[in-house]
C-alpha cells in the first residue's frame, strides 16, 4: 500500500498488480481496496494471473484446474519451462485432505471456502504434478503472455476505470 501510494503522488494513474498464488488473491483485494481509498486518483487492478487469459482450460484438465493450487501441474510445468533447475524431485500427491468440495463449491473461485495449506497437504503441494512438463509449461507460458499482453493492450487502449 505504501509503495502505490508513492507511485500516486508521482503521478501514476493506474496500478495493474499480478498474483500468481492460490490462496492469496483475496488478500490481494483486500489490499488494493485498501490502496484505492488511501490514493483515490489511482485505479487498482487486482489481477489473478491464471484467471485473465482464455486457453488454459484447454492445456490445464480438471480436476487439476479448480484444485492445482500450488506446485501441481501448471505450476510444476511452468517452473520446468522457465527455470528448470529450480524443480526439485517431485513429491508424491498427498491428496487434498480436506476432502472432495460438494457441487459448486471449490477452494476458490465463484464459491469458495477458506483454506489453510497443511489443512490439506502434507508436503504443502496441493495438486499433482506428476504429469508436469516443461513442453506443457511452454504452452502456458505462450497462452499467460499472449492473454495478459492483449488485456493490458486493451486496458492500455481505454481510459477505463476513471478514478478522481
Amino acid at each position: 500500500v505504501a509503495v502505490g501510494r508513492q507511485l500516486a503522488a508521482a503521478g501514476f494513474q493506474r496500478l495493474v498488480l499480478f498474483n500468481a498464488h492460490g490462496g492469496q488473491i483475496g488478500l490481494l483485494q483486500v489490499a488494493a481496496r485498501e490502496l484505492r481509498a488511501a490514493a483515490p486518483a489511482l485505479a487498482v487492478l487486482p489481477c489473478f494471473v491464471w484467471s485473465g487469459p482464455g486457453g488454459l482450460a484447454e492445456l490445464i484438465p480438471e480436476p487439476e484446474r479448480s484444485e492445482g493450487l500450488h506446485a501441481g501441474l501448471a505450476e510444476t510445468s511452468l517452473m520446468l519451462h522457465l527455470r528448470p533447475e529450480l524443480v526439485g524431485p517431485l513429491p508424491p500427491a498427498d491428496g487434498q485432505r480436506g476432502g472432495t468440495p460438494p457441487a459448486g463449491w471449490s477452494l476458490e473461485g465463484a464459491v469458495p471456502t477458506a483454506w489453510m495449506t497443511r489443512e490439506l497437504s502434507a508436503s504443502g503441494v496441493i495438486g499433482d504434478p506428476r504429469e508436469a512438463s516443461a513442453t506443457l509449461g511452454g504452452q502456458l507460458a505462450e497462452t499467460l503472455v499472449h492473454g495478459w499482453c492483449v488485456l493490458l493492450d486493451a486496458l492500455l487502449a481505454s481510459d477505463w476505470p476513471q478514478c478522481g
